[in-house]
């Protein structure tokens, strides 16, 4: 049986309304309103021996090292946990303010950036505060209907993006599959659960370019799903699994659609999924806490002159115009902008951060892009740990990372742009990863 104590919490950190929305190219990127609230979500674990981790779910599409940064100085001065023992994870909703700098739309001022970094380190505080003896129990499930494998390849012979309301004749089959677990873990105290840790992989961007309220997405009616069946005062974390090449989207049904419908409905069958998973849970066993924080230096996609001079032409032709706006997919002005960006930088090797967590028999790995999850199957599938979890957008948000058959098949993903490092770097992710993870359970 454990020995851990564990804290968790929730704080609202919804700014005020006028930020930019994050994840689509808009006409306008203004926010005119909620629709449901913003909110961070954290989990402390200490054992006997006074160590601790603590994992961090922040409801907004993106948070980059320097937002992770910040987060992490606030949260150490305010519980003495070291900065490498948070790990910070998105949950990569499109209807959540941008936080990360671009070049492509306008960008969130400085201060506002930092009030929600602030708010959002609240909620490990406040979880610190609430540290208690606790009953730890996993479980898992598959839920194979709400996700789909979101590449497909099509009869002119290229790969095109479920997105594209194709025929289902013209569609040959999926570039690949889904990762349907659901893995849930129970914080119980007094024989009832306080708070419900979620790891599933799903793209939150069933609101597109055509919502302009804010919202946390599918996960929000998680939430709400959940408190209906365990009570009002449950709190629901959760972390998005690799989900790179996964969305909503069913090719074949051309009625279905996106929308506050669409979010609840998948929230809700997800919500019936974790009930699933914890009908017949096993309990975490020990109390090790060890974590693991390295560097691994990846190489930068190189842009060649004419894609430079393509970017300067698309720029230029832009000038003093204005761009129309798009529910899916990105226009050339943002590509434009992205390989100047790219090109700046493209000769200077980038150390991204991959983290492992050991709690008892529980494996926890972050990564920092979005990655497709084919690597997510196979860093569960090769985990010495009895259980494990694997959350992208973990401490940073590098682009997409994809598969090697990807870059040969082509469409949105591993596009230059897309991605932003050379063909391999998600098997050496991976394999980093493994290894990281495994030294821990050794």
């Amino acid at each position: 049986m454990s020995q851990l104590k564990v804290g968790i919490a929730e704080v609202n950190i919804t700014p005020r309304l006028g930020l930019p929305l994050a994840g689509n190219f808009r006409d306008d990127y203004a926010a005119r309103g909620i629709h449901d609230p913003l909110r961070a979500h954290a989990i402390v674990f200490e054992n006997r021996a006074g160590e601790k981790a603590a994992l961090l779910s922040v409801e907004v599409c993106m948070l980059d090292r320097a937002n992770v940064a910040a987060i992490r100085q606030h949260v150490s001065r305010a519980t003495g946990i070291a900065a490498g023992r948070v790990l910070v994870a998105a949950i990569h909703t499109h209807a959540g303010p941008a936080l990360k700098e671009s070049s492509s739309r306008p960008n969130t001022p400085a201060a506002d950036v930092g009030l929600l970094m602030k708010k959002a380190a609240g909620a490990v505080s406040q979880a610190c505060k609430n540290l208690r003896a606790s009953r730890l129990c996993i479980g898992t499930s598959e839920e194979k209907r709400i996700s789909f494998n979101r590449r497909l390849a099509c009869r002119d012979g290229k790969t095109h993006m479920n997105w594209e309301k194709l025929d289902p004749k013209f569609v040959i089959k999926p570039q690949g599959g889904i990762d349907p677990q659901v893995i849930a873990m129970a914080v119980c105290r007094n024989g009832a659960p306080e708070g419900v840790m979620v790891n599933f992989g799903l793209h939150p961007a069933i609101l597109a370019g055509d919502n302009w309220l804010y919202s946390a997405d599918y996960p929000g009616y998680l939430s709400e799903a959940m408190k209906r069946i365990y009570g009002k005062s449950l709190t629901t974390l959760f972390f998005n699994g690799c989900c790179g090449n996964v969305n909503h989207i069913d090719y074949s049904d051309l009625l279905q659609g996106r929308g506050y419908q669409m979010t609840q409905r998948v929230g809700y069958m997800l919500g019936a999924a974790v009930r699933e998973a914890l009908a017949k849970p096993v309990e975490i066993r020990g109390d090790a806490i060890a974590v693991s924080s390295e560097r691994l230096v990846l190489k930068r996609t190189q842009i060649s002159d004419k894609q430079l001079k393509w970017s300067m032409d698309v720029l230029s032709k832009a000038k003093g115009k204005k761009v129309k706006g798009q529910v899916d997919g990105l226009p050339d002005v943002h590509y434009a902008n992205v390989y100047l960006d790219m090109h700046k930088i493209q000769h200077e090797d980038d150390p991204v951060e991959i983290m492992a967590i050991r709690i008892g028999d529980l494996g926890i790995v972050g990564l920092p892009g979005e990655i497709f999850n084919e690597f997510g199957q196979e860093i569960k599938r090769r985990s010495r740990a009895r259980h494990t979890m694997v959350i992208e957008l973990a401490n940073d948000s590098i682009g997409y990372i994809p598969t090697k058959v990807s870059f040969r098949q082509g469409g949105y993903e591993p596009s230059i742009g897309s991605t932003k490092y050379q063909i391999g770097t998600g098997e050496k992710i991976t394999a980093h990863a493994i290894r990281q993870l495994n030294k821990l359970f050794a």
